[in-house]
C-alpha cells in the first residue's frame, strides 16, 4: 500500500505547528480518497513530547528522526533527513503547511528528490484517481489546478486552506524512531542568528481569532497606533493589506492577502482597506468582517458582515470608548 507523508513542522517551543495539522487533514483526505496509509514525519532534537502528542491525531503511522543536528533548521541537513527517510518508505504525496521553513525546504527537496512540486496550495481536486492541487493565480482572480509528475509529489498548503487534524479520543497511533546519517562535510550554510522581525505584534498573525487590519486609507503609519490599541483591547492580533507594507508604515509581515498571510479568525476588522481581490483572497474565509471606510461604494462592504462609511478617525475612538478605553 502507497503512502501519503505529512511533514511535521515544530516551534521554538517544540509544538507542532497548526499549519502542520492543516497539512495532516489535506493528507488525510489523499489517502483516504485513493487508498493510501498517512504517515506523518516530525524531525528535531529533543523533540519525544511533540512526537507522543500526535500519536492521537488521525495518523496509521509517527515517524520520528531525533537528531541532535536538527536542533534548529539547517536547510542542508533538513533536506538530507528527508531525502532519506523517503528512500526508505518511499511516499507517493508529500505534504507540508506553507511556511518560511518550508518555502526553504519545499524547493530543495523537489529537486533532490527529482519529483514535482506545486505550492500555495489551498484545495484538492480529484480526476480518474490522480490528484489535482488547486491554487490562486493571477493575483487571486483565477484558481488553477495542477498535476504533478514524479514520487512523491510535493505540495505545501497556504495556512486555513484545511481545518487542521484534532486529536481523536482513545487514537494511539504506532509510533516508529528512524536511523539516519547526516553528512556535515557538504554543508554550505551555517545559521548565524534567529532574529524575530518587527516588533513581534504581527506574529501569530496566520493564527489569531481576532484580526485588526489596516489600508492605505489611514493615510499614514500613525494610523496604526489607533488600530494596535483596538488589536490590543481585543485580544487580537494587527495586520495589513498590501501598500502599508510597501510603503513602509508597518512590517511587511503583517501583510494579509494572496501574497501574504491566509488568515480566517472570527472576527477580521479591516480599517481603510478598499477590499482589492488580492486582499480579500486572504481573509475571505473569516467567520465575521466588520468594514470602515471612508467611500461608501468600497469594494469591501460587498463582503462585509457589518459596515461602517465613515472617517476612521471619528469611528475607532467611539469603538474604544465603548470597549473601555482607557484614559
Amino acid at each position: 500500500m502507497g503512502v501519503t507523508l505529512a511533514l511535521m513542522e515544530l516551534s521554538r517551543d517544540k509544538e507542532v505547528l497548526p499549519s502542520s495539522l492543516e497539512a495532516l487533514a489535506a493528507g488525510k483526505v489523499i489517502a483516504e480518497k485513493l487508498g493510501l496509509k498517512l504517515a506523518a514525519l516530525v524531525m528535531g532534537s529533543g523533540i519525544k513530547q511533540a512526537a507522543e502528542s500526535l500519536r492521537a491525531y488521525p495518523a496509521d503511522e509517527i515517524l520520528v528522526v531525533d537528531e541532535p543536528l536538527l536542533e534548529a533548521y539547517q536547510p542542508e541537513l533538513y533536506t538530507q533527513a528527508v531525502e532519506q527517510v523517503c528512500s526508505g518508505i518511499k511516499p507517493d504525496y508529500l505534504v507540508m503547511g506553507e511556511t518560511f521553513q518550508s518555502i526553504d525546504l519545499a524547493p530543495r527537496l523537489a529537486f533532490a528528490l527529482d519529483s514535482g512540486l506545486v505550492t500555495g496550495c489551498v484545495d484538492l481536486e480529484f480526476d480518474s484517481g490522480d490528484v489535482l492541487f488547486v491554487k490562486p493565480v493571477y493575483s487571486g482572480n483565477v484558481m488553477a489546478a495542477y498535476s504533478v509528475e514524479g514520487a512523491p509529489r510535493l505540495a505545501t498548503f497556504r495556512s486555513k486552506s484545511f481545518e487542521a487534524a484534532k486529536p481523536e479520543d482513545g487514537a494511539k497511533s504506532p509510533m516508529r524512531s528512524l536511523a539516519i546519517s547526516l553528512d556535515q562535510s557538504s554543508v554550505k550554510i551555517q545559521p548565524v542568528e534567529q532574529v524575530l522581525s518587527g516588533n513581534g505584534r504581527a506574529q501569530g498573525l496566520e493564527n489569531a481569532e481576532i484580526v485588526v487590519s489596516g489600508g492605505r486609507g489611514l493615510g499614514g503609519p500613525e494610523g496604526f497606533e489607533i488600530l494596535r490599541e483596538l488589536a490590543d483591547k481585543l485580544g487580537g492580533a494587527l495586520g495589513a493589506s498590501r501598500p502599508p507594507c510597501d510603503l513602509g508604515w508597518i512590517e511587511p509581515s503583517a501583510q494579509v492577502g494572496i501574497t501574504g498571510a491566509i488568515v480566517a479568525p472570527d472576527l477580521y476588522v479591516a480599517v481603510g482597506i478598499s477590499g482589492s481581490t488580492q486582499h480579500v483572497g486572504g481573509m475571505e474565509g473569516s467567520k465575521t468582517i466588520v468594514a470602515i471606510n471612508d467611500k461608501e461604494d468600497a469594494p469591501i462592504f460587498k463582503i462585509a458582515d457589518y459596515g461602517v462609511a465613515g472617517d476612521y478617525k471619528e469611528v475607532l475612538p467611539q469603538i474604544l470608548e465603548g470597549l473601555g478605553r482607557s484614559k
